[in-house]
């Protein structure tokens, strides 16, 4: 069986160590409005150097500090050096595995919870975005066979050093062969981290054929299920404000209804305005925007807010 979350994990995106809107300049601010919410965990992405050192591991030690002092823990999503080479030899697997226990000796005081890479799934599709991930034939095997040795090498090194630290792993929309990829190496992973925007329907009740099909997952891979990344596509660059606190609202109250999903993260606490001219389509996500040095709270914050303060003694 599957090892669950005692309570319900009320989560936030965002780029502290990496993004110009999340500078730290802004980390006061950031814990303020996370105390706000009532946030509980900060999903945030955590660059490793070859070895399993974290880039910039002064200012995430810090940065923790601050979290932990506000009662916010964190679930940093990891990037390992992964072996491109089509191999599955030993001395790949003993390389990903040192990496993986180089990094969790170093941290693991500080961890409970970590996801390894984001959306890997996608970068083995043959045909992106016209296929629906669903079969064998939509994924490159030899790559993926690559994928899984590094995973699995990765996450063995971190469980041989803390077997108690419980790993995620995300996806987006129906690419469920990937967990048939992950289940069939044995990758030794504890939660799927699913990534579900406005464009991919109702998570609950998908357009046929796919339906209702969490409870299916859960059957079948008996991991548990956070939602690790939730908004509307594109955020409010091509759509209200209005739509997107309404979408919220609306699946939100449907996720919780149907008692499967243990975690949720909304993606992002800030818009990121520094992304305006070359990334637009992934400037508007936040739940706040910053206009002449104010910051601005979206009516999807306030939303969110009184879900979590409703929801979290349940």
């Amino acid at each position: 069986m599957a090892q669950t979350s005692k309570q319900f994990v009320w989560g936030i995106n965002g780029h502290p160590l990496t993004q110009e809107a999340y500078k730290q300049t802004t980390w006061d601010r950031q814990v303020l409005f996370l105390k706000e919410l009532g946030i509980k965990s900060y999903r945030m992405d955590v660059p490793l150097d070859p070895k399993g050192v974290i880039r910039h591991e002064v200012k995430f030690r810090k940065f923790v500090n601050a979290l932990r002092e506000s009662g916010v823990s964190i679930l940093p999503v990891v990037f390992p050096k992964f072996n491109r080479s089509d191999t599955d030899s030993i001395a790949v697997y003993d390389m990903l595995f040192n990496e993986g226990k180089v990094f969790c000796k170093r941290y693991y005081h500080l961890l409970d919870v970590v996801e390894v890479g984001n959306e890997l799934e996608i970068g083995l599709l043959k045909k992106k975005g016209t296929t629906d991930g669903t079969k064998a034939g939509h994924y490159d095997l030899a790559k993926s066979r690559n994928l899984m040795w590094n995973l699995a090498a990765f996450i063995d090194g971190m469980k041989s050093v803390k077997p108690t630290i419980r790993v995620s792993l995300s996806l987006a929309w129906t690419h469920w062969y990937y967990l048939e990829l992950l289940k069939s190496y044995g990758v030794n992973y504890d939660i799927i981290g699913y990534h579900w925007y406005d464009n991919m329907g109702d998570i609950t009740n998908v357009v046929k054929p796919y339906g209702n099909f969490l409870p299916k997952l859960i059957a079948e891979y008996d991991k548990e299920i956070w939602i690790t990344e939730f908004n509307i596509y594109k955020g409010t660059l091509t759509k209200s404000v209005e739509r997107q606190n309404s979408y919220l609202e609306n699946s939100l109250s449907k996720i919780l209804q149907q008692g499967i999903v243990k975690g949720f993260f909304f993606y992002e606490l800030f818009d990121e305005s520094a992304l305006q001219s070359k990334l637009p389509h992934e400037a508007h996500y936040g739940l706040i925007f910053e206009k002449d040095l104010q910051y601005y709270k979206k009516p999807a914050f306030y939303t969110y807010q009184q879900f979590i303060k409703r929801n979290k003694s349940k």
